[in-house]
């Protein structure tokens, strides 16, 4: 599992740069976004890339979100595919997920 950090302000963006958030590469992906999110961290994870998430990946990112939340780490998403906006809705994940259509929405969201 590859990111692609950026840095705006005091929000680190992490652009995924797999198409593919399944089964096969969640533990790497909870292990880097455990090395990214830090107490007090304000993250963006830029989804442009991934066009498939099966149910271990929607597990990951509720995982994620819930571990930020006990260190007080802020995580949002941000350009998510229809085909995976969609799913998100249809198990209605996109009730604890905080979703943006863009990066700058997304990074907009978490200044003080």
């Amino acid at each position: 599992m590859e990111f692609q950090l950026d840095q705006i302000g005091d929000v680190t963006v992490a652009q995924l740069c797999d198409e593919v958030l399944s089964a096969n590469n969640v533990a790497d992906f909870k292990s880097r976004m455990e090395n990214i999110c830090k107490p007090g961290s304000k993250i963006v994870l830029d989804m442009v890339n991934v066009k498939f998430v099966d149910s271990s990946g929607i597990g990951a990112l509720l995982s994620c979100v819930n571990s930020g939340k006990t260190v007080n780490c802020n995580l949002r998403l941000c350009n998510l595919t229809r085909q995976v906006r969609n799913l998100f809705e249809l198990v209605r994940a996109h009730r604890f997920l905080e979703i943006f259509n863009t990066r700058e929405e997304a990074v907009r969201s978490l200044a003080p």
